[in-house]
């Protein structure tokens, strides 16, 4: 029994001596940049990748916070002084959900607790590669309770602090101060006196918006914690939005406050900025005012020739009163800030309408800038959008658009396009499939007409399922007629509602870029390459996972072998190639192996620009699905050429091509992959027409699976 104790305590001593090699650091220390550091923009914490024990005061409750299911989020201040000093607040990150039981996140990370917490420090978004948040990535330690405080009022700051508003610069119009703002990132602050100047959706159902206050300046509003969603209201996340209450976060709102934690961040092709990150659905103050609020703004036509007058319609309304008045103001030409304007007259309850006289646009080519200013009976204004921050604009193109280029190129640097949310019905853009949905394929859709910049975009199938674009394979040549324009994710995409099939063929060879242009996000090698096949040769793997610990299967290959950061490579995550996986970047590669090529869609997520391989031929050395061919080479035996009527009862026709006899299985499935129904064929070469009637299926979307020993295709159905 002694040596049995004895044992005990000796491993116990060996653990506590373990537990206490990592070192104990302030949090100023973590965040504190010299002065001379800031002067030349570097923002990234003197103590980056060092493993630390830190102690602060909880200001946040981690389980409403961050968007992920994986990921939670809270922050602390440090005790010491914050009255009088800054560099005092930290993000503290859980990386993995798993790991929460070993650090004991939830039950101390509870606002009030002062804890001591261990964890490796890293820069969040770091893009430039100079900037970015610095927070805590925790590791499996367990954290303590220590104590416990009353967390601080907010500091109160003006927006200047942080951004500054530069009239002389529309590509940048706000502009960072990272020698004043810099002390307060993971601070909590108060702004008083704000309104919202901008309101846009993204994917996720989330909601970028800007506020301006008395400076003049303005700054994003970051949605973390999810109190603020469409339709704009308060919410948690035990009680989701109502999408029949009234709307809460609306352009030219004004509020007493807004508070919240400062952050930096550096999105795609956008400028660096700081953010609030608002923590309560308490953190935005009382309204003050409620001016009218111009949305559902749409254009007729939406592509003009020159001498066509263009009609721009929108929803005006105004939430405590009504709108007395609205003028559409427009301006020919980027760098022109003269404006003319038309009064807008009644169309419909809310529904206002203005036309642009065809005699002011005569010049094909050119872009025309155009906003809304709307009054209401308070004399409260708004101006949709916000003129300082952006323009909506369209441009005037005799003939049409005919090249994704005239989609894609943007006179502003957001990457944007002009047509983003555009029906657009007179398009003749005639190019090739480049990737597919197939099972070994990227998952997405990527189309191009062409080699040069700006020749490549995302396609999917529309929600209505009047088009089977999701069956085309790669190198297959089609004219798309008719699309709508969204951002996806800041991915220009169209939603394909009419094409038609023109043949088979082969994709278009990759391109070849500097490396270093797409790595430094120098614009000309990024946003004009976005959605287009590239190619890399002779390059070395030189980290296998630069999101370690966590892994989300990327990888980094440069030209130099000794480096140790270079082009991101993304894995088989969500919306990735499946035949990758997510572990291939360390089941099957190795630190330092050469490649001799790797080909990829250029794409942007995550802070970083980086190429997305189709499957595993486009990484030299490696075959899709266990095969010697491409899947470009694997999936052209049998094909189905058309499934339809497509919606349908479940009762529909499906057209096969083959290039040789195979027989080949059609299966059903739902889209929690169960199979439903199946049905062997035996093929000849040529077209085969197949009966397929399942009328008991419930409404909803289904999978069609065809597949052999040479072929393999998924098709998407709507049964109605």
């Amino acid at each position: 029994m002694r040596k049995l104790l004895l044992m005990m305590v000796t491993v116990l001593l060996a653990y506590n001596a373990q537990a206490q090699t990592y070192p104990l650091v302030s949090i100023d220390s973590i965040q504190y940049i010299h002065p001379d550091t800031l002067l030349l923009g570097k923002t990234l914490s003197p103590k980056l990748g060092d493993t630390v024990r830190v102690r602060g005061l909880v200001i946040f409750n981690p389980r409403f916070h961050a968007l992920s299911a994986n990921f939670k989020g809270s922050y602390l201040v440090d005790t010491n002084a914050l009255a009088t000093n800054n560099w005092k607040g930290l993000l503290i990150r859980l990386p993995a959900i798993a790991d929460s039981s070993a650090t004991n996140f939830f039950n101390n990370f509870q606002p009030g607790n002062i804890v001591e917490c261990t964890g490796r420090v890293s820069e969040f978004q770091d893009a430039s590669p100079i900037s970015g948040e610095t927070q805590l990535d925790l590791i499996p330690v367990a954290t303590q309770v220590i104590g416990f405080g009353t967390p601080p009022a907010p500091k109160p700051v003006q927006i200047n602090t942080f951004m500054q508003f530069d009239p002389n610069d529309p590509a940048v119009p706000q502009k960072i101060q990272k020698t004043t703002g810099e002390q307060y990132e993971g601070m909590y602050v108060e702004i008083p006196n704000v309104f919202v100047t901008g309101v846009s959706t993204f994917g996720g159902g989330r909601v970028s918006w800007l506020v301006r206050d008395a400076s003049g300046s303005e700054m994003n509003v970051r949605d973390v914690s999810q109190f603020f969603r469409p339709p704009f209201i308060s919410s948690t996340a035990s009680n989701p939005p109502n999408p029949f209450a009234p709307v809460f976060v609306q352009q030219g709102k004004a509020f007493a406050y807004i508070r919240g934690v400062i952050t930096e961040t550096n999105f795609g092709t956008l400028y660096p900025r700081y953010e609030i990150v608002p923590l309560l659905a308490t953190d935005l103050g009382p309204v003050t005012a409620a001016p009218p609020f111009a949305n559902a703004i749409v254009l007729n036509p939406a592509v003009p020739s020159t001498g066509t007058s263009v009609t721009v319609g929108a929803r005006i309304e105004d939430l405590d009163g009504s709108v007395s008045s609205a003028k559409l103001f427009y301006a020919v030409g980027i760098s022109n800030t003269v404006y003319d304007s038309v009064t807008m007259t009644i169309a419909a309850v809310d529904s206002f309408v203005g036309t642009i006289p065809g005699a002011a646009l005569t010049q094909n080519g050119a872009y025309v800038k155009y906003f809304i200013k709307a009054t209401d009976n308070d004399n409260n204004v708004s101006i949709t959008p916000d003129t300082s921050f952006t323009f909506s604009v369209f441009r005037i193109v005799n003939g049409g658009i005919n090249k994704v280029e005239q989609l894609q190129e943007t006179p502003y640097p957001s990457g944007r396009s002009i047509y983003d949310g555009a029906v657009l019905d007179n398009l003749n853009i005639r190019g090739r499939i480049m990737s597919t949905l197939s099972t070994n394929d990227y998952s997405r859709i990527v189309f191009q007409d062409g080699r040069t910049p700006w020749s490549g975009i995302m396609l999917r199938p529309d929600n209505f399922g009047t088009t089977d674009i999701d069956i085309r394979q790669r190198g297959d040549s089609i004219q798309i007629t008719k699309a709508l324009v969204v951002e996806d994710f800041g991915i220009t995409t169209l939603e394909v509602r009419a094409y038609n099939f023109i043949g088979t063929g082969t994709p278009y060879a990759p391109v070849n870029v500097p490396i270093d242009s797409i790595i430094a996000r120098r614009y000309a090698f990024t946003e004009g390459y976005e959605s287009m096949l590239l190619q890399f040769n002779d390059v070395f793997v030189v980290n296998q996972n630069p999101d370690a610990p966590s892994n989300f299967g990327e990888f980094s290959i440069y030209p130099d072998s000794t480096a140790t950061a270079g082009l991101r490579v993304r894995g088989g995550v969500a919306l990735s190639s499946p035949d990758l996986g997510q572990n291939f970047n360390v089941d099957s590669l190795t630190a330092g192996q050469k490649l001799n090529f790797i080909r990829g869609i250029l794409t942007f997520n995550f802070g970083n620009w980086k190429i997305q391989p189709r499957n595993r031929s486009d990484v030299f050395g490696f075959t899709a699905g266990g095969s010697n061919s491409s899947v470009a080479e694997m999936l052209t035996n049998a094909r189905v050429n058309k499934l339809y009527p497509n919606p349908n009862n479940g009762s529909f026709k499906v057209e096969l091509v083959l290039e040789r006899p195979e027989t080949i299985e059609l299966g059903v499935y739902d889209l929690n992959g169960r199979l439903l129904f199946s049905q062997r064929v035996a093929g000849n070469a040529g077209t085969e027409l197949i009966n397929i009637d399942q009328q008991q299926l419930p409404a909803g979307m289904y999978m069609l699976r065809l597949s052999g020993v040479n072929s393999l295709q998924n098709s998407r159905f709507i049964v109605r």
